[in-house]
């Protein structure tokens, strides 16, 4: 099992060291774009999918496989962990991204995977009910997954349990409607159990003592941190403007003024 997973890392690196190579050339006239989880600088690669507001335009990066909202996560860690050591810091990572876990395994002194169905993490959990203690985690990164859950109040609920006082939490959903939608039409083809909107952050308040909502508008385009989408849809924004349309709520965990 060890040399297996050793020799499909190994061709996975060869094909990616390939790819950040030959995708410049190949793709000279596209917008050149930084990716500021491996570092790579050229064209991204575009996404296209089966589902409404799936397919996008530059939106993945050849030297990593990072999407917009993986580099966008990336950007705000390194600003909200700036000076700290990290492998003194431990983190829980719900559905985790293999482009962010292969980078952020090894700089935390504690780093756990989770998933409910996924069996190539380091613990099935159900983010409603976690086997973990109270003020457990400094970081949880939770992206693209409340939406999916059953009662994601209680997920919040959870997270906020064993995040520890001072501790952060990422958990962006996408945004689909003006306002949340919490029953969706049984034939959406997205299979969500809520379709969310901006609202959907104000459930957030209840169980943080901070979140501050951070947008792609607050940085560069060259790091296409934005939503490029090749049609046109409701909402978020209508298409000249949703290249704009991505956001991460980051809620903090308040200190225990009564600890030691």
């Amino acid at each position: 099992m060890g040399y297996a997973r050793a020799w499909s890392q190994a061709v996975h690196r060869a094909k990616t060291a390939l790819k950040r190579m030959v995708f410049p050339i190949v793709y000279h006239s596209r917008g050149q774009y930084r990716c500021v989880v491996c570092g790579y600088v050229g064209p991204f690669a575009h996404k296209k999918t089966t589902k409404w507001l799936r397919s996008r335009l530059n939106a993945k990066c050849p030297g990593c496989s990072s999407l917009e909202r993986h580099r966008f996560q990336w950007q705000l860690l390194d600003e909200l962990l700036d000076g700290r050591d990290r492998s003194q810091l431990s983190l829980l990572h719900f559905a985790p991204e293999p482009c962010l876990e292969v980078r952020l395994r090894p700089q935390f002194g504690t780093y756990l995977s989770a998933d409910l169905f996924r069996t190539n993490v380091d613990r099935q959990v159900d983010v409603q009910n976690m086997p973990m203690a109270d003020n457990s985690f400094d970081v949880i990164l939770c992206s693209m997954v409340l939406h999916y859950v059953e009662d994601f109040e209680a997920g919040l609920r959870e997270i906020n349990r064993v995040l520890k006082p001072g501790g952060l939490a990422m958990l962006p959903v996408p945004m689909i409607h003006q306002n949340t939608c919490h029953t969706p039409a049984a034939d959406s083809v997205l299979n969500m159990v809520v379709e969310p909107g901006p609202d959907f952050y104000e459930a957030y308040q209840v169980f943080f003592d901070e979140v501050r909502v951070h947008r792609s508008t607050d940085y560069d385009d060259s790091l296409h941190f934005y939503l490029e989408q090749t049609d046109e849809h409701p909402f978020p924004m209508r298409l000249a403007h949703q290249k704009y349309a991505d956001t991460i709520p980051v809620s903090r965990k308040a200190l225990d003024v009564n600890s030691d």
